[in-house]
Formats: C-alpha cells, sequence, structure tokens
C-alpha cells in the first residue's frame, strides 16, 4: 500500500477558507447559529454593544468572544488562560472567532464584565426550546448537588478556630509593626507587603468571627470565599455551595436544564417552590412567577426525599403545583409506634397511641431548622413508664412527645398517593432524569469545583454552565435532523 505524501513546508494550491476546515454538523457552528440567530433586543439584555464606537482602537466582537466562553463551557475549557490557549491551538476556536486570538487578560474583561447579564442565556434556551416543541411537560425533576467552592476546606474555621488564630495575628502583627516602627520619621509611602498581608488577614478573621457569633449564623466561615459553607457530602465534608437544578426530558431524548440557583444553605427544603415556580417561568416565557404554572411548566414535578415536609406540600398546593417526593424516614413507618399509628382524636385535640394511651397537647413549638412552628403533644410520664412498649416506644422519662406539623392532613393524603402505582410509576423517571445532567456537568464539563468566589458570583457561573448544558442537548438534535436532511437530498439526487 502506498504512502501519502507527508510534507509540511508543501502550499496549497488553493487557499481554503477557514469554513470549510470545520463540519457542518460541528458543535461550534450550532453555538454560532444560536448567536447570530438573537435579536438586537435580546442582545440589549446580554448588555453587549453590537455596533462598537467611534473612537478607540478596534475591539473583538461580542458574539465572537460570547461565543468562545459558551463554547469553553461546553467542553470543560473554563479558564481564561485555557481559553486563550485553545483560542491558538484548536481549529473549532478559531471558527468561532473568525482566526481572534483574544488573550486571558481581554477574555477576563468580557467575562467580568457581562456575567450577570450572560445569566439570561439559560431562559433563552429554555425558550428555544419550548417554541421548537422540544420539552416534555409531563414532568420535571428537581435535585441539589454539592459543588466545591474555590476554597480550601482548611481555611473552614470554628469560633475556637478563628479566635485562636487571630490571637495568632495579633501577635504576629505586633511584631511586624515594631519592626517597621520609624519613631520620629516620616512613615514609608508604602507599607511591607508582609504587613499589608497581615492586616488585611486580621479584617477577615475578625468578619468570619462576627458572622459565626451572629444569631442564626453558620457555625464555620471560610477565609477565602466567606460565603462558602461546610457542607456533608458522601464520606465526609467538603467547603462548598448547594447547586440547584430543575430539568426536563427532551422529546427526542436527552435532558434541559430549565431552572437553576446556588445557595449555601445545607438543606434543600427552602428551595422546592421557587424553583418549580423559575421553572414554570422560564418555560412559558412570562415574567409573572404568580401565573407562570397556568400558563406554562411541568405537570407534575419530582423530587427527591430532601425537599419533603408538610409545609412545602401545603405550598405547592395552594400554587397549584403537583409533586411526588418520598418521606425523608418512609422505611421507618414499619415500626409499630411509628408517629403515622398515633389516631388524632380532633374532639380532644389529642393522638392516641397504639397502646391505646393519649398524647395531649402541650402547646406550640419552633422548629428553625424545619422553618414552621409545630403543635406538641405528649404523653403522661408515668403512663408511659408502666407501658409495656417502654423502650421501645420511647426511652425518656418525661413520657413520649410527638410534634405535628401545619400540614400534617397534606402529609397523610400525600402518603397515600405515593403508595399508588401509578405515582410509584412515575416517580421512578426522577433519577433518570436530573442526576446525569449532574454528572454531565461535573465530569464531562469539569464542573466540580466553582472557579469564582462569592455567592453572586457562582450564580453567574452555575447559570453559564447550564446554559452549556441545554445546548449541548439542543446541538445534538440540531446535528441528527442536519444528517437527516443531507441524507435526503443525497439521496434525491
Amino acid at each position: 500500500m502506498p504512502l501519502r505524501p507527508f510534507r509540511r513546508d508543501q502550499g496549497w494550491l488553493l487557499p481554503p477558507s477557514l469554513d470549510e476546515m470545520l463540519p457542518q454538523d460541528h458543535p461550534a457552528r450550532f453555538v454560532d447559529a444560536v448567536l447570530e440567530g438573537l435579536s438586537d433586543e435580546e442582545w440589549d439584555k446580554l448588555g453587549m454593544e453590537m455596533e462598537g464606537g467611534p473612537a478607540g482602537p478596534p475591539a473583538y466582537h461580542p458574539r465572537a468572544l460570547l461565543g468562545i466562553w459558551i463554547y469553553g463551557f461546553m467542553t470543560g475549557t473554563r479558564s481564561t488562560r485555557k481559553l486563550e490557549a485553545a483560542c491558538r491551538d484548536q481549529l473549532s476556536y478559531a471558527w468561532l472567532g473568525a482566526m481572534a486570538r483574544p488573550d486571558h487578560n481581554t477574555l477576563w474583561r468580557f467575562w467580568r464584565a457581562h456575567r450577570d447579564d450572560m445569566r439570561r442565556l439559560l431562559p433563552m434556551t429554555v425558550h428555544a426550546a419550548a417554541r421548537m416543541g422540544l420539552v416534555e411537560l409531563a414532568f420535571q425533576a428537581v435535585d441539589g448537588t454539592r459543588v466545591g467552592a474555590s476554597a480550601s476546606r482548611d481555611r473552614t474555621l470554628d469560633e475556637a478556630g478563628l479566635r485562636r488564630l487571630l490571637a495568632r495575628v495579633e501577635v504576629e502583627l505586633d511584631a511586624l509593626e515594631a519592626q517597621n516602627s520609624t519613631e520620629n520619621e516620616p512613615p514609608p509611602p508604602r507599607l511591607p507587603e508582609e504587613l499589608t498581608d497581615k492586616r488585611a488577614l486580621q479584617r477577615r478573621v475578625r468578619d468570619a468571627l462576627e458572622e459565626v457569633r451572629r444569631e442564626g449564623g453558620p457555625k464555620h466561615a471560610n477565609l477565602t470565599d466567606p460565603d462558602a459553607r461546610l457542607l456533608k457530602i458522601r464520606g465526609g465534608y467538603t467547603t462548598g455551595y448547594n447547586a440547584q437544578a430543575m430539568v426536563s426530558p427532551l422529546k427526542p431524548g436527552g435532558m434541559l436544564i430549565t431552572a437553576v440557583d446556588v445557595t449555601n444553605t445545607p438543606t434543600d427544603h427552602p428551595h422546592l417552590l421557587p424553583m418549580i415556580e423559575r421553572a414554570a417561568t422560564n418555560i412559558a416565557g412570562t415574567a409573572d412567577t404568580a401565573n407562570a404554572a397556568n400558563t406554562g411548566g411541568a405537570r407534575v414535578t419530582l423530587a427527591d426525599a430532601g425537599y419533603h415536609s408538610g409545609p412545602n406540600l401545603a405550598s405547592c398546593a395552594l400554587a397549584g403545583h403537583r409533586v411526588l417526593m418520598p418521606e425523608a424516614q418512609a422505611s421507618k413507618r414499619k415500626d409499630p409506634y411509628h408517629r403515622t399509628n398515633f389516631i388524632h382524636l380532633e374532639d380532644q385535640d389529642a393522638y392516641l397511641c397504639p397502646e391505646g394511651q393519649l398524647l395531649s397537647f402541650k402547646g406550640l413549638q419552633n422548629r428553625p431548622e424545619k422553618g414552621y412552628r409545630a403543635r406538641r403533644y405528649r404523653a403522661e410520664a408515668k403512663v408511659c413508664a408502666a407501658c409495656p412498649a417502654f423502650g421501645v416506644c420511647t426511652k425518656s422519662a418525661r413520657g413520649r412527645v410527638m410534634y405535628v406539623t401545619p400540614g400534617e392532613s397534606l402529609l397523610r393524603e400525600h402518603r397515600a398517593l405515593m403508595e399508588s402505582e401509578e405515582a410509584r410509576a412515575l416517580y421512578r423517571k426522577r433519577k433518570q432524569t436530573v442526576e446525569p445532567v449532574f454528572g454531565i456537568v461535573k465530569e464531562q464539563m469539569g464542573a466540580r469545583r466553582f472557579l469564582l468566589r462569592g455567592l453572586a458570583n457562582v450564580n453567574a457561573e452555575w447559570s453559564l454552565l447550564a446554559a452549556a448544558f441545554n445546548l449541548r442537548s439542543l446541538g445534538k438534535i440540531w446535528s441528527k435532523r442536519l444528517i437527516n436532511t443531507t441524507n435526503r437530498a443525497t439521496a434525491a439526487a
């Protein structure tokens, strides 16, 4: 078999155009097609000037820079230096930028100036999919995942650790100030860098101490990213954020993220209703979140046990949202002395236990970790002590206690609903809908850790990751349709 010529110094007889060097179904072409289809109003919403000014040196075109950033997020290239290298070395980036080679400083300035407005890209991708009829509205699934912060866990300290660090910093600061004392001489025009760094660290530690001492504040604070929190993950803890996503299936196959949010709260309870309404707004294309569920959005929301609570069920019922979610302690209901086996006696406002003893109403009690006030019922201590179930039903010398949430009746209705075969069959689709999205974002798009710091900044980063994920999904559909169209045209010819 003969070999093809292998010469790097051979010139082209006819110089090919840049457009000829990228396949017609390449994802970069889809990104550019999406940007080309944006209206002037949409570019204005993104805060990008498409005409340029009459004075000054020529600037890079916003369509080129935005395309580079979006494609970078799609392919797991999110740092400015890696993007700079990609624009120099990779054909797809060269095609998107029309051979522009912005350096990392230019890319960073563009990202810093526009990242908040770029959050509008996510609803734009959702609107596009909805207009094309690609969004399956039978159900949607919501979940949260832990994403690491751009900060070391070693810099996350509790109050005692912060006090020890502050004391050590202040001793070192006193020593540095003594070394740099000028007595009667005028102070230097600039303080030594080491002294400046120690003073900055002192301020950060004092701010962190104030935060952990605040009533209702966190138990730990990170000195690098004050908004990051110590969150429990499988196998330990991480310093990071709780990233939320609502996902709907696409009719040809695949998934679409319809809403996102990032918080630093460890629990998912507070985010169920806001995520449902945000997704409904994005799908409906209206800013009226109160009516979004009536004008768009999925018919059923699937959530895991982390979102389950009586107040959430009550809020969703009041807003007209249907939800399916298991209880966090569903397996414990097999216990014969589980609270579900206690009978409510409405005329006495009391509960009858399985052994026939009464638990009387003892007042209201705040449950700040749950976000509501519960009704507290307790049995007489001497009755429980003499009961044959003592030690199994309760081990408290004060007697069995039970807290009843404001949505207790809804909890019982929802429990019965979740036991139906129809609800079970639908709920089984939750895991295969939302969990693969997190796997793709973290593994294929390289987002196991945020690159920015601060809650507002990581929200912008998570939103662009979601928009990039959507464009990956829609790009695959676009590519298949393009190939099918080309094949049909070839067959007809």
